[in-house]
């Protein structure tokens, strides 16, 4: 019985260590997912500066072939993020027009295409992540693209922190979770009629408790942790927008003027997700506001796929019981079986016994 207690704890170790593992590896996959959707919408409309830049200048007769100082607009897109190596220009027919970077990158003919209501798109090629983003031209067409080649640390270096957190405090669950399971496996598991029953449910237990203290204390720092990154990601989104604003005054124009102002606010506003309007006041500063409980909804979605993976490590742990009550059903049937059968054949040897006498 004691071989047996050992084993069931072994094997509740393994299952919670498991479980465990899972459950962390879905926590840094939602924050990774998460984050890179912020960063990746806030590099881009800080990028966009600069594409208007191009964009002013072919409206205004110049050629996309030949356009005077356009290195001078890619350095200042390489300066708004460290993590962009390389930063390009191509045609519409991805041909490459100008580069900025250390070394000519040839994966610039598998960039993703921007969809017609998106400011850029992402895709990921040999670890590294290209970002697009379309440049139109005097009428409107399409006149080629900004592609900016970003290392593939942009996204995990930024979270981990919460990684490394996420970590420990996943091991210190999953220690208390075992030693508790083994305190039980000690004290609750003495009965041999129900010795298979009683370990499964511990087991079980261990298992769903782990995993459940871990996701509920994770959705917390993980709605903290986005109402942090989201603040950030809108002061940073400001700052590019108004310094886009400024850019229009230093050509001469007066901010009073523009007719579309406002349009411009609600076109750059419905381009982000987690903005849920942009105003500026008197003096033409603008601000942001944010939509109501992003950040809670973002963590809700995580939450639902832990509670589906609780479910299904709830349903295991009740089939596992069951088979288990079977398995003790069984063993005990055929104990009283063989306690009737010794009793029996002790019967015949008495009654043998007598008739020799």
């Amino acid at each position: 019985m004691n071989k047996l207690k050992f084993l069931m704890a072994v094997l509740m170790s393994t299952l919670v260590v498991f479980a465990s593992q899972r459950a962390y590896i879905a926590k840094s996959q939602a924050i990774g997912e998460i984050y890179s959707d912020l960063f990746f919408t806030r590099l881009a409309v800080e990028t966009q500066q600069y594409t208007r830049q191009i964009e002013y200048g072919l409206e205004n007769g110049k050629s996309l072939e030949n356009f005077y100082n356009i290195q001078s607009i890619l350095s200042d897109v390489k300066r708004c993020s460290s993590y962009i190596n390389g930063a390009y220009i191509v045609s519409d027919s991805m041909t490459l027009m100008y580069s900025l970077a250390d070394n000519e990158y040839s994966g610039l003919s598998v960039i993703s295409v921007p969809a017609a209501d998106s400011i850029y798109s992402v895709c990921e090629v040999k670890s590294q992540y290209l970002m697009t983003l379309p440049i139109s031209g005097r009428a409107g067409e399409n006149a080629g693209y900004m592609v900016l080649n970003l290392s593939e640390n942009a996204v995990s270096n930024s979270v981990s922190d919460f990684n490394r957190e996420s970590f420990s405090q996943t091991v210190v669950v999953c220690i208390l979770a075992i030693l508790t399971g083994s305190v039980l496996m000690i004290h609750r598991c003495r009965r041999k009629e129900s010795i298979y029953f009683d370990c499964t449910r511990v087991t079980a237990f261990s298992v769903c408790s782990a995993i459940f203290t871990d996701s509920v204390i994770s959705v917390l720092k993980l709605q903290i942790t986005l109402d942090s990154l989201i603040q950030q990601s809108v002061s940073k989104i400001v700052m590019a927008l108004q310094n886009d604003l400024d850019s229009v005054a230093d050509k001469g124009i007066t901010i009073s003027r523009i007719y579309d102002l406002n349009s411009w606010l609600l076109e750059s506003c419905r381009q982000i997700p987690f903005i849920d309007n942009l105003i500026y006041d008197k003096n033409y500063k603008i601000s942001a506001i944010v939509v109501p409980d992003y950040a809670a909804k973002q963590a809700a979605g995580y939450a639902f796929l832990l509670v589906g993976f609780i479910g299904i490590c709830a349903a295991v742990g009740i089939v596992l019981c069951f088979f288990s009550w079977l398995a003790d059903k069984q063993k005990n049937k055929k104990q009283k079986v063989k306690i009737e059968s010794g009793d029996m054949n002790n019967e015949g040897k008495d009654k043998t016994s007598v008739v020799n006498a």
